[in-house]
């Protein structure tokens, strides 16, 4: 049997880090700010409250796509188990589900999640990629899930 483990990371496709976002956010912020205190400037003080509001708008917008840009899913295949990690936010969930009759289903009915099942558990993976990373992700498990339970 194969001794070795194969691991495969499922993650949202950000298109933008973090620090990017930041900059992108600040050069909004001052253009919003710049544009305001001219009007204010000119008379429209009714123009700061909803400055304001816009900036904060801004801020929670920047704090909610940082907080689920490192969300994702590791899988992780060893010879007598399967470990699956979520991160998603702050928490970090972690499960271990044997190798013995452990099936691997692609679920066409609901989201197109893909299914761990053992007589024990059921997982659902995949809620990070689209349909056709979840696609790839299910041949390359079942090929590898396969590969590990033939005598090498």
């Amino acid at each position: 049997m194969e001794t070795s483990s194969r691991s495969w990371v499922l993650r949202r496709n950000c298109v933008m880090t973090p620090r990017q976002l930041l900059v992108a956010f600040s050069i909004i912020g001052a253009g919003t700010l710049v544009v305001s205190s001219a009007w204010a400037l000119s008379g429209a003080w009714l123009v700061i409250p909803f400055m304001l509001l816009e900036i904060g708008a801004l801020a929670l917008a920047f704090v909610v796509y940082c907080r689920h840009a490192r969300d994702h899913e590791r899988i992780t295949l060893e010879p007598s188990c399967v470990c699956v990690e979520v991160v998603r936010g702050a928490t970090s969930d972690r499960r271990v589900i044997p190798r013995d009759w452990l099936r691997c289903q692609f679920d066409d009915t609901r989201k197109g999640l893909i299914r761990l099942v053992s007589p024990k558990q059921e997982l659902e993976v995949g809620q990070f990629v689209d349909q056709t990373g979840r696609k790839k992700f299910y041949d390359e498990f079942r090929a590898a899930l396969r590969g590990c339970a033939t005598p090498g």
